[in-house]
């Protein structure tokens, strides 16, 4: 029955060959040119993951030397073809306009009940082996992945997101081009809301806007640092960055002007413009700040009830670190009082442009 299955195969009698192996199921359920027969069926109809995977099971299971031979020559079939359908599929992209501008692909959370499944898939798609895939793919926040050419992003972002492997592409570009006011303080909330911000240091202007006009608020923490002086071992002075504190932070998007309103509890003025709690203007008003902040933010909870909160920045930005030469092309937007810059401030602006590009 064997050579009338593989006679099958070759004619592409493909749904006589599908019977005759049910049959020969039925006669010899443990033979293992059964299950080779199966992918071989598979591979040849065009069904190469499916293929595979019978392969890559039978594989370990079996010693017969002339059957090992032809599985491993079914492998390497489908990873010529693989690999010939990725150049091809590259190229394609890549002759697309503007796909050679620079670009960054965002992996998406994934549950944990999918992730075995998803990093197969991800480790075919990105070429790693499968504990490594695993290990990239985040659990709930976004993780920074790659960067490059956006054509080729984009052409592996379509090829996981076809897999259920969810993650999205953005231009560098984008990000740059998108408009930061600090506000210092509102002046006034009903109706139209007004703030007061700084577009320069030391300067102040207006900007007025509606509530409808917000799409949605991001917040983040980014960490203060401090040189701190320890005793080490022998009693050696040793001289140690640590983090301190953190900033707070929140933007509210506004999509159709391409504008961020930007809000931090270091540079607002609780004492100046409307105030959200009784405490705000007490004479010493740096000691209420975190009081004060938080009445601020429920306020703005109160205001925009149904907007989105993007608040998973510290895992996206843990992620984005190792990626210092995007974050040095990239403005950060915001004024801390630093011994030295830090990357997480262009993280922040980052994690924030991507939420804005990403629901525009």
């Amino acid at each position: 029955m064997l050579e009338q299955i593989i006679d099958a195969i070759n004619t592409q009698n493909y749904p006589i060959a599908h019977q005759l192996l049910e049959e020969f199921t039925q006669l010899e359920p443990d033979n293992p040119w059964i299950d080779f027969y199966k992918g071989r069926l598979e591979e040849v109809q065009g069904n190469l993951s499916p293929a595979r995977a019978i392969y890559g099971q039978l594989l370990p299971k079996i010693s017969n030397p002339k059957l090992i031979t032809q599985i491993r020559q079914g492998i390497q079939r489908i990873t010529e073809i693989e690999d010939n359908k990725r150049k091809e599929g590259l190229a394609q992209a890549m002759e697309e306009k503007s796909s050679l501008e620079m670009g960054m692909l965002v992996l998406e959370g994934i549950a944990n009940e999918l992730k075995q499944k998803a990093a197969q898939k991800f480790g075919e798609i990105m070429e790693i082996d499968p504990y490594t895939a695993r290990l990239q793919l985040p659990n709930r926040s976004w993780r920074l992945y790659r960067t490059g050419a956006i054509g080729k992003l984009r052409f592996y972002s379509e090829k996981l997101n076809q897999s259920q492997i969810p993650c999205f592409t953005a231009l560098t570009r984008d990000i740059s081009l998108l408009r930061v006011y600090q506000v210092l303080y509102f002046e006034s909330v009903e109706n139209k809301v007004t703030v007061v911000y700084e577009p320069k240091k030391g300067q102040r202007d207006i900007l007025t806007f509606e509530w409808s006009e917000i799409s949605q608020r991001v917040e983040g923490l980014l960490p203060l640092f401090e040189e701190c002086v320890d005793i080490g071992l022998r009693g050696k002075v040793q001289r140690k960055t640590k983090t301190l504190d953190y900033a707070k932070v929140c933007d509210l998007h506004l999509s159709q002007q391409n504008s961020i309103i930007r809000l931090c509890d270091q540079n607002y003025h609780f004492l100046d413009g409307i105030s959200f709690c009784d405490s705000q203007k007490a004479t010493d008003g740096r000691g209420t700040v975190q009081n004060s902040w938080s009445h601020l933010l429920q306020f703005l909870g109160q205001k925009l009830p149904d907007r989105k909160v993007w608040s998973e920045f510290t895992p996206f930005g843990e992620s984005a670190i190792d990626f210092q030469e995007l974050l040095k092309l990239i403005n950060p937007h915001i004024n801390l009082l630093r011994r030295e810059d830090t990357p997480w401030d262009a993280a922040f602006q980052l994690y924030s442009g991507l939420a804005f590009v990403k629901e525009k």
